[in-house]
């Protein structure tokens, strides 16, 4: 399966984005909605699917309930049916004894349809793979590739029709992927941790951020804290604020026993999270109520 993998790169060049749309690590179950603002392209998790956009990873696959079957969802910002159908039939070599290419290519209805057959030495013919395609009228375009067992090859194949049949497009979007991020909801209830690696150790500076508007902080480090004034040491407590949607913010720390207060950006860029420059990592507070 991993080989097969290879295959996307003859398929299309991957741009799937993310925020309210697809976000990476998150499980879609059947009936949830997908989005890919920067391809345009709206479709729903069929029933007896579910899918997730592994990190680190631009393809979205949908992995059947009853079966082995899996089906990878991909997309590039310009081309034309007639361009994919062209490289589908040329094929690609995997390796010097592997090769992928479409055969029966069949174009209708505003659907590429091909089943995909692999040759070689190394082939699990047990399998069949089957692809379809469709393109925008602004230029993306969006690639299903199913991998079935053989004998699921006709209901598989028919799955992938129709949910590329009842996906839609509308013009692409290059807005930031955070341009809707609420900071005040991300923040409610996390804890933002940060780490010094030194020869005796590591250390951490922590802060809590609870969603009734108090914190607790444990500074054991330079950071956002120390940086700012060296009073900031130790456990400190306190109120916060923050204000900002988007990838840009602004964090503001009262503190108790009159230390001065804390107003430090907050940044978000290919999902770290940066307080000053400085980069944070935000999980579930245990300390929280």
């Amino acid at each position: 399966m991993i080989r097969l993998l290879a295959v996307l790169l003859l398929f299309s060049t991957i741009s799937f984005a993310q925020s309210k749309r697809i976000q990476p690590g998150k499980v879609y179950e059947a009936g949830d909605g997908l989005f890919a603002p920067r391809l345009g392209f709206r479709a729903s998790v069929p029933t007896g699917w579910t899918g997730v956009l592994p990190r680190e990873s631009e393809v979205f696959l949908l992995t059947s309930y009853t079966s082995p079957a899996e089906i990878f969802v991909l997309g590039r910002e310009g081309g034309t049916l007639e361009q994919l159908k062209k490289s589908w039939e040329a094929g690609i070599e995997l390796d010097d004894q592997i090769k992928l290419k479409a055969t029966g290519a069949n174009l209708t209805n505003g659907l590429l349809t091909a089943e995909v057959v692999a040759t070689g030495d190394f082939i699990n013919k047990s399998f069949r793979g089957f692809a379809v395609a469709r393109c925008s009228d602004s230029g993306p375009c969006v690639t299903c590739l199913a991998v079935m067992p053989a004998q699921q090859y006709e209901e598989i194949k028919k799955a992938t029709e129709a949910f590329m049949a009842a996906a839609s497009f509308e013009a692409p979007s290059l807005a930031s992927p955070y341009a809707d991020f609420v900071w005040k909801d991300f923040l409610n209830n996390k804890m933002v941790t940060t780490y010094a690696f030194l020869e005796n150790g590591s250390k951490e500076s922590t802060i809590h951020l609870c969603a009734d508007g108090h914190f607790s902080a444990k500074v054991t480090k330079k950071g956002i804290l120390k940086n700012q004034n060296p009073q900031y040491k130790g456990k400190m407590s306190g109120t916060w604020t923050v204000e900002g949607v988007g990838e840009k913010a602004r964090l503001r720390l009262t503190f108790d026993k009159g230390l001065p207060g804390l107003d430090t950006e907050l940044t978000i860029k290919e999902e770290k999270i940066f307080a000053g420059g400085e980069r944070y990592f935000v999980g579930n507070s245990d300390q929280c109520k």
